[in-house]
């Protein structure tokens, strides 16, 4: 009798430990969720602040950005390349144009009495009759407001297509260089203002529509004499 009480007794006490052993490891299990639980509130109030102040420098940079440009589309937008694309094509209507012979002249070749390769009005798509390309054409006038070239009578700045071309293609290899690269703000990246006007679209349709000859245009500008729009 006195046996099987004790083994009662002996089942209830490991009774009694198992579940008080169970409420403890529940209670660790309670601590270890709330301390989870925590760390992970307080990394979330963390990753909000610093979005917070990625958000507030986005905004200041885009807010100096704006105040550095009166530009009514942001550089990057679709309209703003379309704007691009415009002016390219005015320059190249207003400086690849045809002569009254039929023939249509780099800068480099206008003055000179060579041999033209092609006959008037027989160049090739998007080349002219001395056989550059309209978009060599375009690069050595941008080159020339710059002052990059040779110094040819009338104090007019030419470049040599020897070195002319390879330069142009370097520069479309290693950086991307497109027509306007050159007149566009480094950190703005809208159209610099150059003599009152801004280098955008607007301003070489005016041009296009003048009546001023682009030859003369050419000495007007380096002599920063002219101003159109």
């Amino acid at each position: 009798m006195s046996n099987s009480r004790d083994h009662t007794i002996y089942l209830r006490i490991g009774t009694l430990s198992r579940s008080t052993g169970d409420r403890i490891d529940k209670s660790f299990e309670h601590y270890d969720l709330h301390q989870r639980i925590a760390e992970l509130e307080d990394r979330h109030l963390r990753d909000q602040e610093q979005i917070k102040a990625l958000q507030a420098q986005l905004a200041d940079n885009h807010s100096s950005g704006s105040s550095g440009s009166s530009s009514s589309s942001p550089p990057d937008s679709a309209l703003f390349q379309a704007s691009w694309e415009a002016r390219t094509n005015a320059r190249i209507k207003y400086l690849c144009s045809l002569n009254r012979a039929g023939n249509a002249l780099c800068a480099w070749h206008d003055p000179r009495r060579e041999r033209r390769k092609y006959p008037p009005r027989h160049a090739p798509l998007n080349t002219l009759n001395c056989g550059c390309t309209y978009e060599e054409a375009l690069f050595e006038e941008s080159l020339a407001r710059h002052k990059v070239g040779n110094y040819l009578p009338g104090n007019l700045v030419r470049m040599d297509p020897a070195l002319r071309n390879p330069l142009l293609r370097l520069l479309k290899e290693r950086y991307g260089y497109r027509d306007g690269d050159f007149e566009r703000d480094p950190v703005t990246k809208d159209w610099k203002e150059e003599d009152g006007h801004k280098e955008g679209h607007e301003y070489w349709e005016r041009l296009l529509v003048s009546g001023v000859h682009p030859r003369r245009a050419r000495g007007d500008q380096h002599h920063n004499t002219t101003s159109i729009g």
